[in-house]
C-alpha cells in the first residue's frame, strides 16, 4: 500500500539523484536519469512511458486508482514522476511538453478534488505552467486552469483563460455556459475576496460585458 510518508520519501530521493545527475551535463549521466525515472514509473504504474503519453491524464488516474475512488497517494506521484521526466527530457520539446501537460492536469485535478496531499503543489504547478508558456496549450488543460485559477483565489488570471479559450474559438456550450458560472460566483464573493483575486467587482461587471461581447463577435463570425 501506497503510503504518503513513502511517496514523499521516494519522490525527494529521485528528485535528489536527478539533480545531481543533471548537475554533471554528461549524456551518459542524462542517459542514467531517463533510465530512473523510466523504471520508477514503470514500478508505480505497470506503464511504458509510450503507454503512459498516449493515455489521457483521466485515464491514467483510473487506471493507477484501480477504477475506484482515486488513489491520491499514487496519482501524486505520478504527477511528481511525469514531471522529473519531461525535467529530464528537456532536449525534445514535444516529448517534454507532452510530459509536463500530463503532470500539469493530474495535479490540478487532485487540487479541485480538494486532496489534502496536495496543499503544498502550487509551486510546482506553476513551475510548470511558466515552463509551457511558450506553447500551445491545449484546450482540455485551459479548461482545467480556469477552473484551478478560481479555485485558488486568482480570479483575474481565470477571467484572463476564459478569454483566451473564447478568443481561440476553443468554446461549446458547456464553456459558455461555465464563463456565465463564474461571473455570477464573482458577483456573490465579499468586496474583500474579489480584491484579493485581483478583480474588484468594477471589473468584474466590465468583464461580464467584454465576455458578452467576445460571444457577439464569435457569434456574428461564424454567420
Amino acid at each position: 500500500m501506497y503510503q504518503k510518508d513513502y511517496i514523499m520519501k521516494m519522490i525527494e530521493q529521485l528528485t535528489m539523484a536527478i539533480a545531481t545527475l543533471l548537475g554533471s551535463k554528461s549524456k551518459s549521466k542524462i542517459e542514467e536519469c531517463h533510465q530512473m525515472v523510466n523504471e520508477a514509473l514503470y514500478d508505480l504504474t505497470g506503464m511504458s512511458e509510450g503507454t503512459l503519453l498516449k493515455l489521457s491524464h483521466k485515464d491514467l488516474i483510473s487506471i493507477i486508482s484501480g477504477g475506484k475512488e482515486t488513489n491520491t497517494e499514487k496519482c501524486l506521484a505520478l504527477a511528481e514522476m511525469l514531471k522529473l521526466k519531461a525535467d529530464v527530457s528537456k532536449d525534445d520539446s514535444v516529448r517534454s511538453f507532452a510530459l509536463y501537460l500530463k503532470s500539469l492536469n493530474i495535479f490540478i485535478e487532485l487540487n479541485l478534488a480538494q486532496s489534502l496531499l496536495v496543499q503544498n503543489s502550487n509551486q510546482t504547478i506553476n513551475e510548470i505552467i511558466d515552463l509551457i508558456k511558450p506553447y500551445k496549450i491545449p484546450r482540455e488543460s485551459n479548461q482545467l486552469l480556469f477552473r484551478y485559477y478560481e479555485f485558488i483565489g486568482q480570479y483575474d488570471k481565470a477571467e484572463d483563460v476564459l478569454f483566451k479559450m473564447i478568443t481561440a474559438n476553443e468554446k461549446d456550450e458547456i464553456i459558455i455556459n461555465e464563463g456565465f458560472a463564474f461571473y455570477n460566483r464573482l458577483k456573490g464573493k465579499t468586496l474583500m475576496d474579489l480584491e484579493g483575486g485581483n478583480l474588484p467587482l468594477d471589473e468584474v461587471i466590465e468583464g461580464l460585458e467584454v465576455y458578452q461581447h467576445l460571444l457577439t463577435i464569435e457569434h456574428k463570425s461564424l454567420r
